[in-house]
């Protein structure tokens, strides 16, 4: 910790150093549009309701630019509660070392009066380690959401009727309460930072960049939200979207010929309020070897209940958020009694919740509180990393965070996350980690221009 301490000063420097001294949003959209990010986010990527609009819309309101290009970059600094196993292994290394962390490069804005697109390219200057150990880069095609949408009056009311072609089930939702757009918006970039292994549902990003969805949706007088899409395997035709994938056995194998996604939410404005209730959830087929996509799949069935309410006003921005997910696993495919080759019982289970609550004030200072908690099934191959005697994945913990916006195109945060209990314990395991070994303190600055 002190060496965290100590190295504040030079990453305040780099802050104030190349902090943007103008406000845009994504800029890209923000130069389509003539105005401020704070139309649109709260604190990026969190919408307001004009944001919801926008994105509902299809991009498309403003002036297509010619070249609709952005940037952003990211710098960090991670620290560990405790940076070493009982043998005095290190767990993590670059600990307390100032990292650039990600480029990342939009093509964001209007293409016709009736179409839009968000498309992100990332590169990841600590995105992998190779098989000497080494930490190298990466890059790959990130977040894409492409849209075509139409206006008419249904019983004397707008309604939007769009179509989504995207790679990541959920990034097309305009509420931040499901997983691709969910907070924590950012954490460590670095590989082996400590983190539970067995506590995300396949919608929690178990499918993202790995596959091509396309589906419709409706938006009936800005309260009746529903969709419903359909995700395959993104290779063949869309292999663009999961560029810089590894298909050499890193990409999950799903059976295209189902998989559905579906959303209902219903929304409410009022004066500087507003609150939806939702649902969503998917259906996917998933083959148990992806180096053998053939034969028969295992089965991921995830519903959720969601709910969102804001208030925004000057100065005051206040969000709170909730998601509970439960998944059923069918592992019908790939169950194996011995608990040798496969998951020790036929069927699963898995219940993850999560709770946020943040307060932004003059769109400069903000804090943040999250909950998470995750209960499954007891199955010694599913839910067992080798380091606990117990084999359940379940997880709980806390994230703290405070952030400050020296303008609407720049963040600097400071992100602790706390463990009461991780992989299923409260105690000391095989590695001798207790969960609050692995607390980790994370700060960072985002820029966009």
């Amino acid at each position: 910790m002190f060496n965290f301490l100590r190295k504040l000063p030079l990453f305040a420097l780099l802050v104030f150093t190349l902090a943007p001294s103008i406000s845009v949003a994504v800029p890209s959209f923000a130069r389509q549009t003539g105005m401020d990010c704070a139309a649109c986010h709260t604190s990026f990527p969190e919408l307001t309701s004009f944001g919801r609009e926008f994105k509902l819309d299809g991009y498309t309101l403003g002036e297509r630019k010619l070249l609709p290009l952005a940037a952003m970059m990211q710098f960090s600094m991670t620290n560990l509660a405790k940076n070493h196993d009982n043998t005095g292994a290190q767990i993590m290394s670059r600990e307390n070392d100032l990292q650039f962390d990600v480029l990342g490069l939009f093509l964001a804005g209007k293409l016709n009066d009736h179409a839009g697109m968000f498309a992100q390219w990332t590169y990841s200057n600590n995105g992998t380690q190779n098989t000497g150990g080494n930490i190298i880069g990466h890059s790959a095609l990130d977040n894409t959401d492409i849209r075509f949408v139409l206006n008419h009056d249904i019983f004397g009311k707008n309604t939007v009727f769009g179509l989504s072609l995207n790679n990541n089930p959920s990034v097309q939702d305009v509420w931040n309460t499901t997983p691709a757009w969910g907070f924590p918006f950012n954490g460590p970039n670095l590989p082996n930072v400590p983190g539970p292994s067995f506590t995300s549902s396949v919608i929690e990003g178990g499918l993202s960049q790995q596959v091509a969805g396309i589906g419709g949706y409706f938006w009936y007088d800005r309260h009746l939200y529903g969709e419903l899409s359909f995700y395959g395997n993104a290779n063949k035709s869309f292999r663009v979207l999961s560029a810089g994938q590894d298909w050499n056995g890193g990409v999950t194998r799903i059976d295209g010929r189902n998989n559905p996604y579906w959303r209902l939410a219903w929304n409410e404005d009022w004066g500087d309020h507003s609150l939806m209730l939702g649902t969503y959830g998917m259906q996917v087929d998933v083959f148990p070897d992806p180096l053998n996509p053939h034969g028969a799949t295992d089965q991921f069935m995830d519903t959720a209940l969601d709910a969102q309410y804001q208030y925004l006003s000057d100065p005051h921005v206040v969000t709170v958020q909730t998601t509970f997910i439960h998944e059923k696993q069918d592992n019908r495919a790939s169950y194996d009694p011995t608990c040798i080759s496969g998951p020790c019982n036929p069927r699963n289970h898995l219940n993850t919740f999560k709770a946020k609550a943040s307060y932004l004030y003059n769109h400069k200072y903000g804090a943040s509180f999250a909950y998470f908690n995750t209960t499954g099934s007891n199955d010694a191959y599913a839910f067992s990393t080798g380091n606990n005697t117990v084999t359940k994945p379940d997880t709980q913990g806390y994230v703290l965070q405070l952030d400050y916006d020296p303008c609407t195109s720049a963040r600097i945060s400071l992100q602790y996350t706390g463990y009461i209990k991780f992989d299923g314990s409260r105690g000391v395991d095989l590695v001798g980690l207790r969960p609050r070994d692995r607390n980790t303190l994370f700060l960072n600055t985002w820029f966009a221009f």
